[in-house]
Formats: structure tokens, C-alpha cells, sequence
């Protein structure tokens, strides 16, 4: 059994070595069963599910990003609406957490908004707008290595 595991783009991760992944699972279920409210590893877990569940379903529906197909693209941003969506009820009480929330959820709207200007122009047949799009598209997804890292570091305890 995995504790967790990170998959953003092209980025995989685990959060925790497979040996301490029994040590973590016992000390969540004491940490809960002590009703002093849910742990961080639970809460990196939280986390990490949705942006790895959202990072599967997208490369998925975009054949790894290389659809020309505007609905799958569209059906991209929909599911990335629902990770910030997610993302954003998650019940976090580790403030650094709640920080990464933060970033992913707007780093989330970004490439869901840039993804939908990018099908119009595209639709439209608009060369500058499917220039500024892609642009704006390529800006938004620029923090996801970096908070992937960072997540990764913060719930390994680095």
C-alpha cells in the first residue's frame, strides 16, 4: 500500500518511502482515533489525490496533450473546473497546505480559462488570439513543477 503519490505533467512522485508507509498509516489512524482532527499525511493525501486525479483525467481526455479536438479540450477544462472546485472544499488545517490549495486552485482557473479562450480562438480561426492564448495557457501552467516539488518536499518532511 502507497501512503501517496504525485503525478503532475510529466512529474512522478511518491510522498513517502514504501517502508514508512505502514508507520505513516498507523500514525494516522492514531492520530484520528485521538479525535485531535485529521493529520497532515491524510491532508497531503487530500491534496495530492485530486491533482493527481485531475493531471490522469486531462492527459487522458487530451491523448497527453496532443488532441486537436476542441471538445476534448473543452471536456479538459470542465474536469480542471472540478479539481479547483474540490480543491477548494478540502478541509485543511495545516496552513502550509492550505497555501499549496491555494496555488493549485489558481493555477487551476488559469489553465481551465486559457484552455476555453484557446478553443474559441481556435474555433474562430484567430491566429492573435490563438497566440495570446497559448501564451497565456503556457503562463499558467508554469507553477505546476515547482508546487508538485514543493508539495512532494513539504509532506516528505524535507
Amino acid at each position: 500500500m502507497e501512503s501517496c503519490e504525485l503525478i503532475i505533467g510529466d512529474l512522478e512522485m511518491r510522498c513517502l518511502p514504501q517502508s514508512s508507509a505502514i508507520a505513516s498509516l498507523s500514525a494516522i489512524v492514531l492520530f484520528l482515533a485521538s479525535g485531535c482532527g485529521t493529520s497532515k499525511i491524510a491532508q497531503c493525501n487530500s491534496v495530492i489525490n485530486i491533482a493527481n486525479g485531475v493531471a490522469e483525467e486531462a492527459k487522458k481526455l487530451t491523448n497527453e496533450g496532443q488532441t486537436k479536438e476542441s471538445q476534448a479540450m473543452l471536456q479538459a477544462a470542465d474536469v480542471i473546473d472540478k479539481a479547483s472546485q474540490d480543491m477548494q472544499a478540502l478541509e485543511l488545517s495545516d496552513e502550509t497546505l492550505q497555501k499549496f490549495r491555494t496555488e493549485f486552485v489558481t493555477m487551476y482557473e488559469g489553465i481551465s480559462k486559457s484552455t476555453r479562450t484557446f478553443v474559441e480562438a481556435f474555433e474562430k480561426k484567430d491566429r492573435p488570439g490563438l497566440d495570446a492564448s497559448l501564451a497565456n495557457l503556457q503562463r499558467a501552467t508554469q507553477p505546476e513543477q515547482e508546487l508538485a516539488n514543493g508539495i512532494v518536499s513539504y509532506c516528505q518532511g524535507n
